[in-house]
């Protein structure tokens, strides 16, 4: 499988990770079956592994602890914090190590930061990026990362007022076409050096019936991986198939899949980018974005 520069590091990680959400009960994958996908996607080379504090109440993280426990050293972990303020964020830390069963992560990730005044909380005095600098002094953190799925214009920002190592953001095809982060944050992390990973690639199973090429779209991407969710062994052969004969899309394929795509992309069928994720009726609103003369 093709390998990618995880931003400044030298570091090259697979250009297909798996993201953990789904190895879950409420997603109907039993613990047994769980550790089973996991491995064999090890095995398959697979090593990042994307998780959060707030999954099914931690379920995914100790999943993921249940494999790390006999092969942390063939894996990267990244895992979130849902808390804006240092000691809940702190607090959130110490509990995902315990359930990872691991003394340090490789990513720890601001969760979901939507808006300028989620930013606002995370960045400012006694926020949780306070914990993940002491933490990653202390050796429990390599390194900082923040995820996105709404506005580009908040993780731009965020670019601005800490050196983030790595970004998770939503990069699906649907996501093109509003609020895109393909057009509008794509050439501010990499002008910076930063790392970027894909999410949403599959639409919250909206693309599944296009798994190949969706997949295809995202990895020709310039980012150095995508997280997919997966929750069977046949999504997990499914995705192992397109990232290890990776292709990127011809333009007559690309626009091919644009147009079937389009009648898709509404509030309802891409609602983390709605204004009520809950009741997805409108976009969410945003500032415009101001354009500098040349």
């Amino acid at each position: 499988m093709e390998r990618r520069t995880f931003g400044r590091t030298g570091k090259m990680l697979p250009i297909l990770s798996f993201g953990a959400q789904r190895v879950v009960d409420s997603h109907g994958c039993s613990e047994n079956e769980a550790l089973r996908i996991m491995n064999r996607a090890l095995d398959s080379g697979v090593c990042y592994f994307d998780t959060a504090w707030i999954y099914s109440e931690g379920q995914s993280e100790e999943r993921v602890g249940k494999v790390a426990r006999n092969r942390r050293a063939e894996m990267w972990i990244a895992t979130k914090t849902w808390a804006r303020d240092r000691s809940g964020a702190r607090r959130q830390l110490e509990e995902s190590l315990r359930r990872l069963q691991t003394d340090y992560v490789d990513e720890w990730r601001m969760h979901n930061v939507w808006s300028m005044g989620e930013l606002d909380k995370i960045a400012g005095p006694g926020g949780a990026l306070e914990a993940a600098v002491k933490a990653r002094e202390e050796g429990l953190v390599r390194h900082i990362s923040i995820s996105g799925h709404s506005n580009p214009q908040v993780q731009n920002e965020a670019l601005e007022r800490f050196p983030f190592d790595s970004v998770l953001c939503a990069l699906s095809v649907l996501d093109h076409f509003v609020l895109s982060f393909s057009e509008e944050f794509l050439p501010v992390a990499n002008a910076r050096g930063v790392a970027v990973a894909g999410m949403k690639v599959l639409g919250l199973g909206h693309l599944a019936h296009l798994y190949d090429r969706a997949l295809r779209y995202t990895l020709g991407l310039p980012i150095f991986t995508a997280v997919v969710g997966m929750e069977t062994m046949e999504q997990l052969a499914n995705n192992l198939s397109v990232a290890e004969s990776f292709q990127p899309l011809s333009d007559e394929e690309r626009l091919e899949l644009f147009r079937e795509v389009l009648p898709m992309v509404t509030p309802e069928g891409v609602p983390w980018k709605a204004e009520d994720w809950d009741s997805p009726v409108q976009w969410k609103r945003r500032k415009p974005v101001r354009i500098l003369p040349a």
